[in-house]
């Protein structure tokens, strides 16, 4: 009898993770008369809010600090017992319908809170990546042109050791996990150094192997 296999566990994801997830497209749509904006809708919001810290694990309570002019403002304040967070914010709505102006505003400001945290935050960064998401992905290394590669063959190709030997020592190539580089591989900046002054290169190239 073959034996069953137990599921594989699968990382529970953070609650930074689950506030900074984008939200799905359906949570986003253009404001009418606002061109080039975007409203999230609130139920996304709350959704995201109940799966980072659990339905009754964080409380928000609108006020009402202006509903004599056409525009209604809230003050909304969000409590989160849980990470000792209080974050205050304002919403405002002009709906004619004062229930909906009423409702508009409140969410308008929960959102507003929500965002701090991470909620419907890539809306406003236009799907850029975080600060600390850019600064950790590693940027890629510029190679060398064809001509420049061309050109340091030309110049390096008959003293391909001593080039290779200075260029290590240098840490301009076979650094790291690579040993198998030569002058081929040099970064661009880093090769047009070598061909900028091609002679100092080389005597120090050959003064070291002698």
């Amino acid at each position: 009898m073959a034996t069953k296999r137990k599921p594989t566990a699968t990382a529970k994801p953070t609650v930074e993770e689950i506030l900074n997830r984008p939200l799905p497209q359906a949570a986003l749509k253009p404001m009418p008369h606002k061109q080039g904006m975007t409203a999230i809708s609130p139920i996304y919001v709350t959704d995201r809010m109940n799966e980072a810290f659990g339905i009754g694990g964080w409380q928000f309570e609108p006020e009402v600090i202006n509903d004599a002019d056409k525009m209604v403002i809230v003050r909304g304040v969000l409590t989160i017992p849980s990470i000792n967070a209080r974050i205050v914010q304002f919403g405002g709505n002009d709906n004619r319908d004062r229930g909906d102006a009423y409702k508009g505003a409140a969410t308008d400001a929960l959102t507003k809170c929500c965002s701090y945290l991470g909620v419907g935050a890539h809306v406003w960064r236009n799907d850029e990546p975080r600060e600390t998401e850019a600064a950790a992905k590693p940027q890629p290394k510029s190679k060398p042109k064809p001509d420049t590669t061309a050109q340091l063959e030309k110049v390096l190709g008959e003293h391909e050791e001593a080039a290779n030997k200075v260029l290590e020592q240098s840490g301009w190539i076979n650094d790291g996990k690579k040993t198998d580089q030569t002058f081929r591989e040099l970064e661009e900046k880093n090769a047009k150094e070598v061909l900028a002054r091609p002679a100092d290169f080389l005597a120090k190239a050959l003064g070291s192997v002698v």
